[in-house]
């Protein structure tokens, strides 16, 4: 039996499509069929180039899901078993820190960060090794592969950064009694921001008003149908005074956002928030543009905002989350699935705003 892969080999060139054989289970680990690969932007920066500090050769793909093929026979795999439906974990730590020992690898002590996908061989494969089995979690048969392969990096992070900013949205609440003028401003409704939509509506206190911006009117159509209360189109040719009204105009009563979460992160986005955000507010930071913001200290200071920086999430979140969509409480954004083949074509897709909801390459029928 062999493997087939889309290798990045160069930068900002399509990728090689290689056959090999399947590798054997690593030291404490596994080895994964992998069916369903998600695509993200941290594959786009890579494979273009903007992450250049990454070694190559490599397999892009850090949301996985699949089912274990072959676990190390000295491990002792009580909790993981072979032909289990699992999901991967990517990211992991040095091990032994006093963060990574509690489930905060991203908090590493020793600032080591490896992670599938970057550091490692990731799940653009038919079959992946995944090193450690404590980075694999369980599938319940209510959770489809393709949106358990979302899971663990686009839903998790949204998840994070909902939980990060719940604490001052229930103590606006809390104080003023209406959930109602309590508004929360999601600001990008791609993959993570339409997560993030019906995250919030299932977390957040009951009757929260949920306002979503974009500069995409069709992707508003959407977030409006997942849940959202309120849109706002965020048009690239309208002034920044004009986007300010229409916006604050959309949180009610309160004229103010007691919260809002920037899946986009630039500088034009990140000013836009802190000017729609009420005094005692929270910005969440998701979006990893690279741009560089200024931050008016005086204002900042004055209006006693508090800002957040949300990476990703911890296992805990991520069984926490996973419990909600086993449930039929939070669904997957629109996902389109496409061929390994096809991986290079749709990452262009998605580096040009062409993707709508989530994009995921199919890399082998869940049935295999």
């Amino acid at each position: 039996m062999a493997r087939r892969s889309a290798k990045l080999v160069k930068f900002n060139e399509p990728f090689d499509l290689v056959t090999d054989g399947i590798p054997s289970a690593p030291p404490g680990g596994a080895v994964l069929k992998v069916h369903f690969a998600g695509l993200c932007h941290s594959d786009v920066d890579i494979s273009n180039g903007e992450k250049s500090h990454y070694s190559l050769p490599l397999i892009l793909g850090h949301e996985v899901s699949g089912r274990v093929h072959s676990i190390d026979q000295s491990v002792d795999s009580s909790d993981i078993k072979v032909g289990d439906r699992v999901m991967v974990y990517a990211i992991h730590g040095c091990g032994v820190c006093s963060r990574c020992k509690v489930d905060k690898h991203t908090y590493c002590l020793n600032r080591v960060r490896k992670a599938i996908g970057f550091t490692e061989d990731g799940g653009f494969s038919d079959y992946m090794t995944v090193t450690d089995l404590s980075l694999l979690m369980r599938v319940p048969e209510t959770v489809a592969m393709d949106t358990a392969c979302l899971l663990p990096c686009s839903g998790l992070t949204s998840y994070n950064a909902v939980m990060s900013i719940l604490p001052t949205v229930q103590e606006f609440v809390k104080d003023h009694g209406v959930p109602e003028d309590c508004a929360v401003v999601l600001v990008g409704v791609g993959g993570l921001g339409l997560w993030a939509v019906q995250i919030a509506r299932e977390v957040l206190p009951d009757g929260i008003r949920i306002v979503c911006a974009d500069r995409d009117i069709e992707k508003l159509t959407t977030a409006k149908a997942m849940g959202c209360d309120e849109v706002v189109h965020w048009d690239d040719n309208e002034a920044e005074d004009r986007l300010i009204t229409v916006t604050t105009q959309a949180c009610g009563r309160l004229g103010r956002a007691v919260a809002a979460i920037d899946f986009v992160n630039t500088s034009v986005t990140f000013s836009l928030v802190e000017s729609i955000l009420i005094w005692g507010g929270i910005h969440a930071t998701v979006g990893v543009s690279g741009d560089t913001a200024s931050l008016p200290l005086k204002s900042f200071t004055v209006h006693q905002h508090r800002a957040v920086g949300v990476l990703v999430g911890t296992q805990q979140q991520l069984k926490e989350l996973l419990k909600l969509v086993a449930d039929g409480k939070v669904k997957a954004p629109p996902i389109t699935h496409h061929p390994l083949e096809n991986a290079w074509h749709v990452l262009q897709d998605l580096r040009y705003g062409k993707v709508k909801g989530r994009a995921v390459l199919e890399v082998s029928k869940p049935s295999e």
